[in-house]
């Protein structure tokens, strides 16, 4: 009786304890649920007062119509999608305990826009089978991405991983868009996100397959709580942890194509919902099945205010509700990541290494070589792809055929070379203005991921690039320059301003370019859906390609690449000493505080320099610095024209592939360098987590 005594008090002042916190989660959840219902009576009253003014006729056949075709089905839609994915990003960041996984950085939205594509071009796929497709697709794309970052993964990783597949995704998507253009306003239409694109029947489907989810829902929740104290505690709870993974996992990914099946891919929301409650006392510190609810109800607000807030200001003929919700949610997520808070100290840490080898022995035995023998070198090796790349074709150029070309003799030969050479030029050129960027950027942002497509550069520039092309088609080479300069200036220009806080910080940087890349993006998709002029040609120019390139090109990028030789040599040194830390580099006489903006702005112009020839080609950037690691380049005077000379080469093959493979239609060399660079860094991710696992860390 005694023990029983003792433990009451105890129990009471649990109880006192948790009343507070029970009471400010209680007060956030009538705050949303009021937030909705108040939204919900403003949108849906006009159509209310005018099917019960209606009586019989026409009046009220319409009356009808906007009110359960039109209004309330929208509304619903809102409040499932954003719904949905608050869930799903609230079991992901629960089952990976990691505040980044979301729908959007595991690239399950990239996933299901792979199976809209299939249910466009196969009409049987479409329909009730719409939800289960685009869950199976969006399965695969989350599994490629737990096995590339493990289950375990620093927020840095989890980045560099979703944000490949992401890519791939993209990339394949524009090369089935490529030969089928006819699908390709729908689905521009589908990836900036609109609401009550399946009209009212296919919500009807969509809200029955949510069946299925929420039914398992309560039976992951549970388990999920004890991985908050490490897989160890979970399993002394008695938690099965594959299972429960296993588990977690489909029914996120299942609440997910929901969502887009609705409304396409959201941008943002299944991130910002459960973020944005770890930031309000009470809901932060509430176990799972509290915060999923809330989620719910944080992501279900958040879609329908700016979907009414569309609508209010008269928008919707012109803006999609994804794109409002980018452009909501993007200061949104720039305030969180400037504030540090969400993210739970992971700014400053997790931060990854490159992944590079020991090197190979003609690499060490060429930096053992004076430079002007290299130069010599690497002019051959140009010249030989040049000659190569030029012959290749649906008719082959033999060096008879090429000497009868220069003597003006052989018409059509000198025209083939006239169509091949400038577009390859290019590709040389602007592939290694491309790894000289990623070398730069990733050595002064210490940052393997601080390549020109992550940081958002090339996405910027595209994006002014693309503007000035819809406005003035006819613009000249160099207008087009100055607009890439401008827009990557720009980006570039916000990442250091939002970052000068955290110094830089490698998951802040990366993570400010990748929401900064995807507005770029969303809104490069909502300007084509705008346009009924050669969608098809916007659609492949955003993804980069050499076709049609021409020596205007060539004028325009060989200064910048004859200027990028001697600035590069300059930086080299400089580089090598502030790789030892800014302190010893400025204890050496280093000026640290101009040298790191001076490398970064060299860096921006190398990148929109190449963007505004060949569009903003993806992963050159990223892979031909990794590439020059691992093949031994250990200072940066060989890393630079180590990773030049792999970004070239990389480039003027898929030039020369994209030609070749499917003759006579062409494949932009963007996708073949993305169908490329992620299957690679992505082994590259797998093989890391393989050894990290084999180590025992």
């Amino acid at each position: 009786m005694s023990g029983i005594a003792a433990s009451a008090p105890s129990r009471a002042v649990s109880a006192d304890r948790h009343a507070p916190t029970a009471n400010r989660v209680a007060l956030i959840a009538s705050a949303l649920a009021a937030l909705i219902a108040v939204t919900t009576l403003l949108r849906l009253a006009p159509d209310v007062r005018l099917w019960l003014a209606a009586t019989d006729g026409e009046p009220a056949a319409l009356a009808h119509i906007l009110l359960f075709d039109l209004s309330l089905p929208r509304v619903l839609a809102a409040l499932v999608a954003g719904g949905c994915l608050g869930v799903s990003g609230a079991l992901f960041q629960a089952l990976t305990r990691n505040p980044l996984a979301s729908p959007d950085l595991l690239g399950i939205t990239g996933g299901a826009q792979l199976g809209l594509l299939a249910a466009m071009l196969v009409p049987a796929l479409a329909g009730v089978a719409s939800v289960p497709l685009l869950f199976c697709c969006g399965l695969a794309a989350a599994a490629c991405v737990v096995a590339a970052a493990g289950w375990r993964a620093t927020p840095l990783r989890l980045v560099l991983a979703g944000s490949v597949c992401m890519l791939l995704f993209s990339a394949i998507s524009t090369m089935v868009l490529a030969f089928f253009e006819q699908s390709i306003t729908g689905a521009a239409l589908w990836s900036s996100g609109s609401l009550y694109q399946p009209g009212a029947d296919g919500l009807k489907i969509a809200m029955a397959w949510l069946l299925l989810p929420l039914a398992g829902l309560p039976l992951v929740i549970r388990p999920l709580n004890p991985f908050v104290l490490g897989d160890d505690a979970a399993a002394a709870a008695g938690v099965r942890i594959d299972a429960t993974r296993l588990g977690a996992i489909v029914v996120a990914v299942a609440f997910a194509s929901v969502a887009v099946s609705i409304a396409g891919p959201l941008s943002y929301v299944g991130l910002i919902a459960p973020n944005l409650l770890r930031q309000m006392r009470g809901a932060k510190a509430s176990k799972l099945g509290v915060l999923v609810p809330l989620s719910a109800l944080v992501g279900g607000a958040l879609v329908l205010v700016t979907d009414s807030a569309v609508l209010a200001l008269d928008l919707d003929a012109t803006l999609s509700t994804g794109v409002a919700i980018a452009l909501v949610g993007t200061p949104l997520m720039l305030a969180m990541i400037r504030s540090g808070a969400a993210w739970s100290g992971g700014l400053g840490s997790g931060q990854e290494h490159p992944m590079n080898a020991t090197g190979s022995r003609a690499v060490r035995w060429l930096v053992t070589l004076p430079a002007p023998l290299i130069a010599i070198g690497l002019l051959l090796l140009g010249g030989t792809v040049l000659f190569a790349g030029a012959s290749l074709g649906s008719r082959l150029i033999d060096p008879a055929a090429w000497l009868a070309a220069l003597n003006r003799s052989d018409e059509v030969s000198r025209m083939l070379l006239d169509l091949r050479l400038p577009r390859l030029l290019c590709a040389l050129l602007a592939g290694a203005l491309l790894a000289a960027s990623g070398v730069l950027m990733q050595s002064i942002v210490r940052n393997p991921l601080a390549g020109p497509e992550v940081l958002g550069v090339t996405q910027g520039a595209g994006l002014a690039t693309f503007i000035v092309l819809i406005a003035w088609p006819l613009a000249n080479h160099t207008t087009l320059a100055m607009a890439a300069l401008a827009g990557g200036a720009v980006t570039l220009a916000l990442t250091l301003l939002l970052n000068r806080r955290h110094r830089y910080a490698p998951m802040a940087v990366a993570l400010t370019g990748l929401v900064l890349g995807t507005l770029w993006t969303t809104l490069s998709q909502w300007l084509i859906t705008q346009q009924s002029v050669q969608p098809a040609r916007f659609v492949v120019w955003l993804v980069g390609g050499t076709y049609g390139r021409s020596w205007g090109e060539v004028r325009t990028l060989l200064p910048w690449c004859l200027l990028a030789v001697p600035v590069c040599a300059l930086l080299a040194k400089p580089l090598d000493l502030l790789a030892l830390g800014d302190e010893q580099a400025a204890a050496l006489g280093l000026p640290v505080g101009v040298l790191r903006p001076l490398v970064l702005s060299v860096a921006t112009l190398a990148a929109c320099a190449a963007v505004a020839a060949v569009g903003p080609v993806g992963f050159i950037g990223l892979m031909a610095p990794h590439l020059a690691m691992m093949l031994g380049a250990r200072n940066h005077r060989t890393r630079l024209w180590l990773a030049a000379a792999c970004g070239a080469l990389l480039l003027a093959l898929a030039d020369i592939a994209a030609r070749t493979l499917l003759a006579p239609r062409e494949i932009p060399a963007g996708v073949l360098t993305a169908l490329i660079g992620a299957p690679y860094l992505l082994g590259l991710l797998i093989m890391q987590v393989r050894r990290e696992k084999q180590g025992g860390r």
